[in-house]
């Protein structure tokens, strides 16, 4: 499964484009990092792959067919899954019922749920309880596992470690890997940028809406002008 965006415009609208040619490629199993400055595109980008906010140029295939054109439900039929920075649950509603609700274009929506409560034993032990009573890194792991209910081959996480605790985000990074390594291919958006090279496989790093650099997490991380420039030091 492989992810390809080539040279992708688009934006809120014609007038409004965030986004002036941007590439990205992910591979079944890797984890891609997506960094930059506040206003890169970043986030955009993500929102772009899932039909969210319109392109209007470039290439966006998974595993060879298009995904541009297509509405934000054909998409997540094909196995496109995204997490969002904010509003990513349903707080008035239990963690099953979160679940349920993450399922519901899913065939085996109950067998899910119960792999999910494997997988995940922190949902089981409160899987009746309002999701709201969830500490801030368990909520970034009910939201993924909503995500999960769909067994996307293409992860999309905008932001996730935002607001955690440097434990509960160590915590959620090892979700991350333990996913991907379940031949999932994920893309994130991350604040924490040196945090984010250490996890990933491969990272792009946008500025103005542009690639302005892309190389294995290890090699951006020891680049002086990269670390100066985006990583604060």
């Amino acid at each position: 499964m492989t992810l390809q965006a080539h040279q992708v415009v688009g934006g809120y609208s014609v007038s409004d484009q965030i986004l002036k040619g941007v590439s990205v490629t992910a591979d079944a199993g890797e984890i891609v990092a997506i960094l930059g400055p506040n206003g890169a595109g970043k986030s955009t980008f993500l929102k772009g792959v899932t039909g969210l906010l319109p392109t209007l140029d470039g290439v966006i295939t998974l595993e060879g067919e298009t995904l541009m054109g297509l509405r934000p439900r054909q998409i997540a039929e094909k196995g496109v899954a995204y997490v969002p920075q904010e509003n990513n649950i349903f707080a008035t509603m239990t963690v099953r019922e979160n679940l349920e609700m993450g399922g519901y274009i899913a065939p085996d929506a109950a067998a899910r749920a119960s792999e999910m409560f494997e997988r995940f034993p922190i949902l089981a032990e409160k899987r009746s309880e309002a999701a709201r009573t969830l500490s801030g890194g368990q909520r970034q792991i009910l939201a993924m596992a909503i995500a999960m209910m769909v067994s996307p081959r293409l992860l999309l996480l905008d932001e996730p470690s935002a607001g955690l605790s440097p434990i509960a985000a160590a915590e959620l990074f090892t979700t991350i890997k333990e996913i991907a390594a379940q031949s999932v291919c994920v893309v994130l958006v991350e604040q924490n940028a040196m945090d984010a090279l250490d996890l990933c496989d491969r990272a792009y790093i946008l500025s103005a809406g542009r690639n302005h650099a892309s190389g294995s997490g290890v090699d951006l991380a020891a680049d002086p002008e990269i670390r100066r420039t985006f990583l604060g030091g």
